[in-house]
């Protein structure tokens, strides 16, 4: 494992992570651990291994197999880890693949309504990593698959050069932060 900070730790240290506040104790550990299965789910579906699919997390893996289906998204990888070499961060992207002709990173939520301005920040630091080290295969999109408990999902895609600007501006406070010793 990187000693690297992780992208959403940067975002979390700067007050820039999705906002949890009102969420108990359990209610996180939860959402965490479902989280987790519908990712577990998504990543055998890709690469097609065996996984036991619990009866509460079918739902979700529905709903992103109605997205591939419907989208025609062509995944390339899921699960991986990505490392700026300058700014010296890591993070965990979900999925790189095609849509609609543009390579892209995807997010998966599962939980309740997702936090787009964070959501946003947190992609394009995968986006800025990724490009770093495939700059022969460059990312030109991003968006979060938010999966539904009914099946059913919902996309957004995230636009704007100000995501980097933000990521980039976390990356400098975390950094100095930490060099004062605070």
């Amino acid at each position: 494992m990187s000693s690297l900070p992780r992208v959403t730790h940067i975002l979390e240290e700067a007050a820039l992570g999705p906002d949890f506040g009102a969420a108990t104790p359990a209610d996180l550990e939860a959402g965490r651990r479902r989280g987790a299965r519908v990712h577990a789910a998504i990543e055998a579906d890709h690469y097609g291994y065996p996984v036991d699919i619990p009866p509460a997390i079918a739902p979700y893996l529905d709903a992103y197999r109605k997205f591939v289906a419907e989208s025609g998204h062509e995944p390339i990888a899921s699960e991986v880890e990505v490392i700026h070499p300058a700014w010296q961060y890591v993070g965990h992207v979900d999925r790189v693949g095609w849509l609609l002709g543009r390579r892209a990173i995807l997010d998966w939520k599962s939980g309740g309504p997702p936090d787009l301005k964070a959501a946003g920040d947190q992609l394009s630091g995968y986006k800025l990593a990724w490009n770093a080290m495939h700059p022969g295969e460059p990312v030109e999109a991003l968006g979060v698959l938010h999966l539904r408990e009914d099946g059913t999902y919902r996309f957004h895609e995230i636009a704007g050069a100000e995501h980097e600007q933000v990521f980039l501006a976390a990356v400098v406070v975390y950094r100095t932060r930490k060099e004062r010793g605070r």
